[in-house]
């Protein structure tokens, strides 16, 4: 009989200690991992003022809007605004097309491309890293007569 306790008390330590590694292992991996995240927010200014601001996931954040805004302010000329994202954001960015459809169902007041009041959209994109996922930063620029008028930021967590 104390030859079964004593095979029962071993075979528990094991697993417990097996449990301690595997939760000691998760920890440290995730602690790296964190890490490594924090660093890459760190070398993109922009990014990093942005997630600073935004961590969940949305389609329109204000946080991260105000920090955009804050290093490309509105009235801000096309070329300066992509120059700014491309070096503090790694953005890149492409004019966008509006359908009919996004036209009657966007937040902003979109005209036909014919119109004269037609507003120039411009949408930018940046990736970056997560642990289980990956980020995916949004920037949808809104153009007036070559001036920033408008910006939303969306900030996407896709999970893998």
């Amino acid at each position: 009989m104390r030859r079964f306790i004593r095979i029962v008390l071993v075979g528990c330590l094991i697993v417990a200690a097996a449990a301690a590694v595997l939760v000691g292992s998760l920890w440290a991996w995730t602690s790296y991992e964190s890490a490594q995240i924090e660093a890459y927010y760190r070398e993109i200014p922009l990014l990093d003022r942005m997630h600073d601001r935004e961590k969940q996931s949305s389609n329109n954040s204000e946080a991260a809007r105000k920090a955009l805004l804050d290093t490309v302010p509105l009235g801000s000329g096309r070329e300066d605004a992509f120059a700014v994202l491309h070096e503090q954001g790694r953005f890149s960015c492409q004019s966008r097309v509006v359908s009919e459809v996004e036209r009657q169902l966007a937040g902003f007041s979109i005209q036909s491309q014919d119109h004269p009041a037609a507003k120039d959209f411009v949408e930018c994109m940046s990736g970056a890293p997560s642990i289980l996922a990956h980020t995916t930063w949004i920037v949808r620029l809104e153009f007036a007569d070559g001036r920033l008028s408008d910006a939303r930021v969306a900030v996407w967590h896709i999970f893998l």
